[in-house]
């Protein structure tokens, strides 16, 4: 690839990502990157690999992503926690991805200007947006930048027979596939991808089982090192999240994917037909969302015969991609593009399992580089040379990445901030409860409260086991003063998710406001039993009992210090208490302690002048 090529296209990508890198933090940004004190300092580097992605106790969560964590804390280390640097290295990543898909190309023996418009559209696709200019979104970016470079090691080790130099391709190879795969769980299909290039590059015009046979021979000694890698990666994830793939009895929230629940078949039906809507996504980005749960997408019903269709027609579409998957010919590439863009979105597709997600942009970033190879091959032909292509391909390839461009370049500005973000969800997906909830959880912040709580009871009337929107409702009823509505809506809360702290705490709360100090202690006592350990129920039920003179008051005190004894609030409560009990020696030792764990916490020295 000349030179002048590979600076176009890095050029292509920066220029259209360049409006999205002075955004703030959004969404999970804040979770992963800002407020994440595993990767804030460099003594805690050991918890990004024995904790999960969110973080949490062990035995928990889905997901286990040290490498990508690891990139963020290598970042906050250098510069610390200015946005601006870790957009600058989404972008660069994309840029790299987009260069190597296009030496892939070549590689494979794809015409240059065919590598070079695939590549082209690729830099410049809308639907990237997700992944390239939101933080977080760096786990599809880079695991396909290393994934690439996988492909590309690996490609290199089964060509170099006799160099001396063929084993450092290996070890290069599988050090890439286990750093991909520690990035995102999706990067696991990496040596399907190899098996497939490897058929792809078989001469002649072998059928696809003679080609398929060939590529396994070819990359053996990759696929094996891969398994072996593969065993030892479950291996660190049930030590860390108590299976291989998730914690035994960690569900999946139905309101993120619909389809979890569902038989097999019924989910691989409504799975073959949003296979279709990330086509129609790619092929026509005009509608782009950052959310797509329950129930933006409607489901089929059982007598739906849509999603058989979409399922028959996806199976045809692949026999006949393996049927022309032939180089040197524009449908054996579209062929070979469409088999990339399966493979590559099998893991997260839900047709094999059921994932955390049901449909989002970013999963689309790996297996659009198949789309943009089926669009590259109409537009630009086969022509070996660029003094080859007619002038009206050349216009219609600079076109139709020009009209991504600007969609790009427009999409860009709603992941600037929170506010953007979730005002632009509720506008495209209003049928969406997730878009309801993140957008009322903002407004609530900004201290617009009745706004806040139509946004919360929208959420709740949408998907009525949405527990945490009807705690939010309940919050905000509380807030405005309607104590009767928010007992209502924290109960209903409560009794969809027992296990949830906040279902109770606001429980009590609100029968609090309502005066039934008795029915308050009960929700507080009852939260206890469920989440023994939880603060804010203990902190609550010392303060109630405090308020009454309650003989018990003390042991509340005592337990919730028990809980967290670095609880300045709790402590600050207990020698309030102790204060007005006429203990003012204990209470000074309180407030001493306060002050020696923070000198400059105002509240405590406002009492110790008291004192």
């Amino acid at each position: 690839m000349p030179r002048s090529w590979a600076l176009f296209l890095v050029a292509a990508c920066i220029v259209a990502y360049a409006n999205g890198l002075t955004g703030a933090f959004t969404y999970d940004d804040k979770a992963i990157v800002r407020d994440n004190p595993r990767i804030h300092a460099a003594s805690r580097v050991g918890d990004i690999f024995t904790t999960q992605y969110f973080g949490g106790p062990a035995g928990t969560g889905t997901a286990y992503r040290p490498i990508l964590l690891l990139s963020f804390a290598l970042q906050w280390w250098i510069h610390g926690g200015e946005p601006l640097a870790f957009h600058a290295v989404n972008v660069l990543l994309h840029a790299a991805a987009t260069i190597l898909f296009a030496r892939l190309l070549l590689r494979l023996g794809l015409p240059p200007p065919l590598g070079f418009g695939a590549a082209l559209l690729f830099a410049v696709h809308p639907i990237h947006v997700e992944a390239v200019t939101g933080v977080v979104g760096r786990g599809e970016t880079q695991s396909a930048a290393l994934g690439f470079g996988f492909l590309l090691a690996a490609l290199r080790f089964v060509d170099a027979t006799g160099s001396r130099r063929r084993w450092a391709w290996l070890l290069l190879a599988l050090l890439l596939y286990a750093l991909a795969s520690l990035t995102k769980e999706s990067a696991v299909v990496a040596p399907a991808l190899l098996f497939l290039c490897l058929a792809f590059r078989e001469p002649g015009g072998k059928p696809f089982a003679a080609r398929g046979l060939a590529a396994f021979r070819r990359g053996l000694l990759v696929y094996a090192g891969c398994a072996a890698e593969l065993a030892g990666i479950f291996v660190l994830r049930a030590r860390v999240l108590g299976g291989p793939l998730k914690a035994p009895g960690t569900g999946i929230f139905a309101l993120e994917n619909p389809l979890a629940p569902l038989a097999w078949f019924e989910r691989a039906r409504n799975a073959a037909v949003l296979s279709f809507r990330y086509l129609g996504r790619m092929a026509l980005p005009l509608r782009l969302s950052a959310d797509e749960s329950a129930w933006s997408i409607p489901l089929l019903g059982p007598g739906d015969v849509l999603g058989v269709a979409c399922l028959g027609l996806l199976g045809g579409l692949v026999a006949l991609s393996m049927w022309r998957f032939r180089p040197r010919s524009a449908a054996g590439f579209a062929a070979f593009g469409f088999l990339w863009l399966c493979l590559t979105a099998l893991p997260t597709s839900n047709l094999a399992f059921p994932t955390g997600t049901i449909f989002a942009e970013r999963l689309a970033y790996w297996p659009s580089a198949g789309f943009c190879l089926i669009a590259a091959s109409w537009i630009v032909g086969i022509a070996p040379s660029a003094a080859e292509v007619s002038r009206a391909r050349r216009a219609v390839l600079g076109a139709v990445a020009l009209l991504l461009s600007a969609r790009t370049v427009l999409r860009n500005p709603v992941w600037a901030s929170d506010e953007a973000l979730f005002s632009n969800m509720v506008r495209v997906s209003p049928a969406s409860a997730k878009a309801h909830y993140d957008f009322a959880y903002m407004t609530a912040e900004k201290g617009d409260r009745r706004t806040a709580l139509a946004e919360y009871t929208r959420a709740t009337e949408i998907y009525p086991g949405y527990w945490d929107a009807w705690a939010g409702r309940g919050r905000m009823e509380r807030e405005l003063g309607d104590f009767a509505a928010s007992e209502s809506a924290y109960a209903e809360a409560q009794r969809l998710a027992p296990f949830n702290e906040n279902g109770y705490f606001g429980l009590g709360m609100a029968r609090e406001g309502l005066g039934d100090l008795a029915g308050a202690e009960r929700a507080y006592r009852e939260g206890l039993r469920t989440r023994p350990q939880s603060l804010p129920l203990a902190y609550r039920l010392a303060l109630l009992q405090s308020a009454q003179s309650r003989p018990g008051a003390v042991h509340a005190w005592h337990r919730a210090l028990a809980i967290e004894p670095g609880s300045l609030p709790a402590r600050l409560g207990y020698a309030e208490w102790l204060l007005r009990d006429g203990r003012r020696e204990e209470a000074r030792a309180q407030v001493a302690e306060i002050l020696r764990r923070s000198p400059r916490y105002s509240p405590a020295l406002n009492l110790k002048t008291k004192i």
